[in-house]
């Protein structure tokens, strides 16, 4: 996705040249409560739908750095889980398949865009999942392949246009009459876009690849019998710089931008109900940093449903 929120949609909305076009694979903020735990063996349906809208593009001191700049988006993403009776190394083993359905609006410095659409395949073929009494721990391989439509001229995009491998670890502490405590940590390995966007930052449309990232989901809550609420939200950051095959782009880009290392900071109320294997879960999550990246909020309704 582009422009931040085609980033940050492209996994279940936003991240405009923090990476580039301040885009990522992984929505960040998708999870939160219950995020650690894999539910008993069975098929899964979890639908995602989010907004997210951001009135500034920041630069690496939190100014704003793009004028006039706007965005919108909402994303609604089928995520579709088998988890089976099989055990591997100790753990239980499950498998995943994201399709996002996206809608992006755009606007900086006069120009306008928008664009609507599939946006990038999500595959994860080995979840496992080890539980004890309280503590619990996820571990996966996600795997974004770039099937979303990509025009390098396009101020919107709902597709990156590379391949993108992304480990993850969610660890969490879940008691059922109390405290939850959840964290999803992941690193990002991203691919070159072999047609980078042409923007001013690369204005020949020169190979692109974004640097690596780290980031967290984060949630904590008090469980009330069926009711759980608490807070979420996530922390973002670029560990390497992006780099552009021209030679004088890059230069450009490490010498003024420090490589467009992007950082975000979010957090917001969120809550939970769970019925007879039905949950939904409800969460506003405002970002209160970010640096080379937009800076906004975003609002999350999930449901998790068992087939």
């Amino acid at each position: 996705m582009t422009l931040a929120v085609a980033a940050s949609m492209s996994a279940v909305v936003a991240r405009a040249n923090a990476t580039e076009m301040g885009g990522g694979i992984y929505p960040n903020g998708a999870e939160g409560l219950y995020a650690s735990a894999l539910p008993p063996p069975g098929t899964y349906w979890l639908n995602y739908v989010m907004y997210y809208e951001a009135g500034r593009f920041n630069d690496g001191d939190g100014d704003e750095l793009i004028p006039d700049f706007e965005l919108s988006g909402t994303i609604e993403a089928l995520r579709f889980v088998h988890v089976t009776d099989r055990t591997l190394l100790g753990a239980t083993w499950a498998f995943q398949v994201i399709v996002p359905i996206v809608q992006l609006s755009v606007e900086a410095g006069g120009v306008s865009d928008s664009a609507a659409g599939l946006g990038d395949l999500n595959i994860d073929p080995i979840v496992l999942g080890w539980h004890g009494e309280r503590m619990h721990y996820v571990f996966g391989i996600d795997f974004n392949i770039p099937t979303a439509a990509y025009d390098p001229l396009a101020l919107a995009n709902i597709g990156r246009n590379h391949f993108n491998i992304e480990p993850i670890l969610a660890v969490g502490y879940l008691d059922p009459t109390g405290l939850e405590l959840t964290a999803k940590f992941m690193y990002d390995f991203n691919f070159r876009n072999d047609e980078g966007a042409v923007t001013p930052f690369n204005p020949t449309g020169a190979g692109y690849r974004s640097g690596q990232e780290f980031h967290v989901d984060f949630g904590a809550g008090w469980n009330f019998g069926s009711w759980e609420a608490g807070v979420a939200g996530y922390y973002y950051v670029q560990t390497t710089g992006d780099e552009i095959d021209d030679p004088v782009a890059d230069a450009a880009l490490d010498a003024l931008f420090d490589g467009f290392r992007g950082e975000v900071l979010a957090i917001g109320p969120s809550a939970r109900l769970a019925v007879d294997g039905f949950q939904m879960i409800a969460t506003w999550q405002h970002e209160v940093f970010s640096a080379y990246k937009p800076e906004g909020d975003r609002f999350w309704f999930k449901t998790v449903l068992r087939f």
